[in-house]
């Protein structure tokens, strides 16, 4: 198995790197698209995890999603969780992992193949998403792929600004367990926001956390991108409501999450892209900017999002006060501080800041 392993990534390593040098992205297509905070236009992208043929067959896709969501006007776009791994699709073997179950390989095989084939394909999923938002001059959350992390890996989202320039990556925080079992490892930090938009990615399962937003609020983070592929063929609104919608009405803050749907290597895969607000801060009272309408298949749900307005709706939030909140987080957090660990920028010097200024909950 062992060189098994060692031909296949030898040959998709040589793959990818033909691979990159024919990606052809487009011409740029004018400068960065304007935008305003009391109108900034998002788009979420529901995609289809398939395993992909070609590289160019793959690119046609993204782009047409590109061209939907920028005819709207939308500065913002977010991709789903694992869609770097369609492109393992380059690689016959492929087949093995796409026919897995637990009869045919462990979830330790499976790891073993996801750690010698993934991390191969990280060159080419970067040059393509770089490209993509440097030609149509917008911040791409370009959701997520499995990154080599010393001898394991790390479950990775990447933000690309107008620019084509990396500007952040976000391992996955909180795992499930098959990913543990893959041999995955949390990640342990937020990354700092950074680019023109103030979006801070939230890798799927993060989102079902009060915490991950809030720390995100504290780094100043005005939307939350959440790429998500959730391994569950029977879509429940129940179920979908109680991550990044529910956080989204504790925080005052915006979700946009790109979802991944249908097979990705034996695992089925549903989701609904979509803009969350404060119900209060939507038409129909329901916490939904845009949705889309099916579990399944592609598309683009694109918003329009008043981010002074929605400052102004978090400095009355009737409870809990932030300040409060921060408080009695501030000597727990302060405790778990191994746990959470040194680079997480600034979190426990905010904490301790407010805490120090902030009333006690105790305080009418």
């Amino acid at each position: 198995m062992r060189w098994e392993l060692s031909v296949g990534r030898t040959y998709l390593a040589w793959r990818v790197a033909r691979e990159r040098r024919r990606v052809q992205v487009l011409q740029r297509r004018g400068g960065p698209v304007a935008w305003r905070r009391d109108a900034l236009v998002v788009a979420a992208v529901q995609w289809d995890m398939r395993p992909i043929a070609s590289v160019a067959d793959w690119t046609a896709r993204l782009v047409l999603q590109c061209d939907q969501a920028t005819r709207a006007g939308a500065a913002l776009l977010v991709f789903p969780e694992y869609i770097g791994l369609s492109l393992m699709g380059l690689l016959s073997e492929h087949r093995a992992l796409r026919n897995a179950s637990p009869q045919q390989l462990t979830p330790a095989e499976v790891g073993a193949r996801l750690k010698a084939w993934a991390p191969t394909v990280v060159p080419l999923y970067r040059t393509v998403f770089s490209r993509l938002a440097a030609a149509y001059g917008v911040t791409v959350v370009a959701g997520s792929t499995l990154v080599e992390h010393g001898d394991r890996m790390e479950n990775l989202a990447h933000v690309f600004g107008p620019d084509g320039r990396l500007l952040a990556t976000q391992p996955k925080l909180h795992l499930l367990a098959t990913e543990a079992s893959w041999g995955v490892v949390p990640g342990t930090r937020l990354a700092p926001i950074s680019g023109p938009i103030p979006v801070q990615p939230v890798v799927c399962y993060d989102a079902s956390f009060f915490e991950t937003y809030r720390m995100a609020r504290t780094h100043g983070a005005e939307l939350i991108a959440v790429p998500i592929a959730d391994p569950d063929p029977d879509y429940g609104e129940a179920k979908a409501r109680r991550g990044a919608w529910a956080r989204t009405q504790e925080s005052g803050l915006v979700s946009v999450v790109g979802a991944g749907t249908g097979e990705l290597y034996g695992t089925l895969f549903t989701g609904k892209a979509a803009v969350y607000a404060p119900m209060a801060e939507t038409a129909a009272g329901d916490g939904v900017l845009a949705e889309s309408p099916h579990p399944d298949g592609e598309g683009v749900v694109v918003a329009t999002v008043n981010l002074d307005r929605l400052q102004e709706y978090r400095q009355h939030l009737p409870a809990p006060r932030a300040d409060r909140v921060a408080a009695w987080l501030a000597p727990r957090y302060e405790a778990l501080a191994p746990w959470v660990g040194p680079d997480t920028v600034g979190e426990r010097e905010a904490l301790r800041q407010v805490a120090a200024v902030g009333p006690s909950l105790r305080d009418p």
